[in-house]
């Protein structure tokens, strides 16, 4: 009955066909509540003055170069903001673009940044959580776990859809939720030149979707009468999915790790069968994505490698909400970036992981027991795979295994100190461990290299990110303090708290909608076609400052033992940490093959904290004592 009645909705929705609008928001008569009261008041993005964005820059630009290449450089960038010239120009353009707009930037923004970018999502743009394991009979039973992942998911939407969710605010300042819109009932699609996303409505496609050996399955979230399944009745659904004989499926799921094009290609000849056209909508219309592994990872490394793309088939990577729970209760999730940030979905993780933390497993075994049979079934969706697609996921598999063999993880986990001890030495955390990777890299490889920090413009409408540039003249000073043997104790602190002063100056500055990427890149697009490009813009050292050796970024939870991501080019790193109160985490990914090693900067990072706390420890905190 529930099948029928809301395929006959699906069908007659407009959101079925492929043509549908893209991000339209769900509606309904439903009163609403005030997670979206403070947008009209939220301020716009703005476009920094030329002259404050020359003079970041070329402080930034300055710890690359030598004197010489400097002055060229700087002589360039004096060219493009005198007045009359190509900056005043553009920037007139700029400001005259921006009139009207929600955000500038986000007018070029998600396209340019995700959906137009060809690479494989995963590894290359989604990123990870590793949920910390759970030391009990939840913990430890998967369909327990799964069981209330998928309850507090649904309890989490229902207050986003109801807008009943309490908006952020940060020291007074309400932060833009507007992210939280396209978190449930969406998917990223493969299209032409540039991918899209296709929104439904959340009352007409009240299921989410579980992949099970490969297997696809439609489970709903809400029984007919609307009311929302309980934990025994999501428990039962579960576990018709793991009875079910049908046996292992094809691997459909590996076709959304293919480069782009590959997948749209193969995306078109799946949608010749009507059947498949049916089977993918439910999909992309589904709330969210639960995995039921059958593997059973031990190690940080196992589970983290799990979380961030598994064996690539049992899997969707396309949809922004993926939950994975392996056979021993171990669990995670993954996050399509195109549309959403970290900070919602990390939201959404810390309140799910805390609710199930204060779950009483007895009284969860006892509810689930005396929980009535339900009369639904776990709906199983169809496939008719003809010889093209057969090739086409074979040959994914075999790519995936490829693109993953070719990647290099280690996980540097530094117990004995984290925020706990390091606000002892009066100083940012996040500058600290910031200084701490420059410190690692530097005793790698002996050179200071373009490093991104990933900013939060949430402070304004629409805002996502500006990028935070670690290195300056400052933390170059640092790193060849700490690693000269002749410097003194008081050497080392002072340009220890000199550059994580710089950071934290920087770090404000681009939160604040004043960094130096966001507003050049807004410059450049100005330019019209047929128009000279600025020398500032050919000038080197503009794609080498922007070329990131080390991508960064950290979310707070106490509730995640890992998360990461790829690096962003094939000669760098990608460092995701977390700053606990009592340890610090940094995920290191890298490609094989370029001379790089996980493990190496691993061992440099035990290295540097090590040195770094004994230092600051004699230097500031036993001489605070005397």
């Amino acid at each position: 009955m529930f099948k029928n009645k809301l395929t006959q909705q699906l069908l007659k929705s407009k959101q079925f066909q492929s043509s549908m609008p893209i991000l339209k928001p769900f509606s309904s008569s439903i009163a609403k509540g005030d997670l979206f009261k403070y947008q009209s008041q939220l301020p716009k993005l703005p476009v920094p003055e030329l002259q404050e964005t020359a003079e970041k820059y070329i402080k930034s630009i300055e710890p690359y170069l030598n004197k010489e290449q400097l002055k060229d450089s700087t002589s360039k960038i004096l060219e493009f903001i005198k007045p009359g010239g190509q900056g005043e120009i553009l920037q007139k353009r700029l400001n005259e673009f921006k009139e009207g707009k929600d955000n500038w930037l986000a007018e070029y923004w998600d396209d340019y940044a995700y959906l137009s970018y060809r690479d494989p999502v995963v590894p290359y743009v989604s990123y990870f959580f590793s949920h910390k394991d759970l030391k009990n009979e939840i913990g430890e039973n998967q369909l327990l776990k799964a069981s209330l992942i998928a309850y507090y998911t649904i309890e989490f939407m229902e207050k986003v859809q109801l807008e009943t969710l309490e908006p952020e605010i940060i020291k007074g300042n309400p932060y833009c939720m507007n992210a939280f819109r396209y978190m449930f009932n969406n998917s990223r699609v493969p299209a032409q030149g540039s991918d899209i996303t296709q929104h439904y409505d959340g009352q007409l496609h009240k299921y989410f979707i579980v992949i099970y050996e490969n297997n696809f399955y439609r489970i709903p979230t809400h029984s007919e009468s609307g009311n929302k399944l309980s934990k025994g009745e999501i428990y039962q659904y579960l576990q018709q999915v793991k009875n079910d004989p049908s046996g292992k499926g094809i691997g459909l799921g590996a076709l959304t790790s293919l480069n782009r094009d590959e997948y749209l290609n193969a995306y078109q000849n799946l949608l010749k069968s009507p059947i498949n056209q049916a089977s993918l909508e439910s999909i992309f219309a589904s709330s969210f994505v639960i995995c039921l592994d059958k593997n059973s990872p031990i190690t940080i490394e196992e589970k983290s490698k799990n979380c961030w793309h598994g064996d690539g088939q049992n899997r969707f990577f396309d949809k922004p909400l993926e939950f994975f729970i392996s056979a021993n209760g171990n669990s995670g999730f993954l996050g399509e970036h195109s549309r959403m940030d970290a900070t919602p979905t990390v939201q959404l993780n810390n309140t799910v992981l805390k609710q199930i933390s204060n779950e009483n497993p007895k009284s969860l075994i006892d509810e689930i027991a005396t929980t009535k049979p339900i009369f639904g079934k776990a709906n199983k969706l169809n496939f008719d795979i003809n010889p093209q697609s057969r090739v086409n996921i074979e040959q994914a598999i075999l790519k995936f295994n490829d693109t993953i063999a070719k990647h290099d993880e280690e996980i540097f986990q530094h117990y004995g100190y984290g925020k706990g001890l390091i606000k002892k030495f009066k100083v940012s955390p996040d500058a600290y461990v910031q200084m701490l990777m420059q410190l690692a890299y530097y005793k790698l490889t002996g050179k200071v290299r373009p490093t991104y920090e990933s900013a939060a413009t949430r402070k304004f409408l629409k805002g996502r990110t500006e990028t935070g540039r670690t290195v300056s003249n400052e933390s170059k000073a640092f790193v060849e303090t700490w690693t000269n043997p002749n410097s003194s104790i008081e050497d080392k602190v002072a340009t220890f708290q000199a550059a994580c002063k710089q950071h934290v100056n920087y770090l404000l500055a681009a939160s604040d909608g004043k960094g130096v990427d966001r507003h050049l890149f807004g410059l450049k697009q100005q330019i019209k076609p047929g128009e000279e490009t600025p020398e500032i813009f050919q000038d080197p050292i503009f794609a080498y400052s922007q070329t990131w050796y080390l991508s960064t970024s950290q979310v707070p939870s106490e509730f995640f033992q890992s998360w990461g991501w790829s690096q962003v080019i094939d000669d760098g790193f990608g460092l995701a940490y977390l700053i606990n109160n009592d340890w610090l985490h940094v995920h290191i990914s890298c490609k094989k093959g370029n001379g790089l090693s996980s493990e190496h900067l691993k061992w440099y990072l035990v290295d540097s904290a090590n040195q770094m706390q004994d230092i600051l420890v004699k230097g500031l905190l036993n001489n605070a004592k005397l």
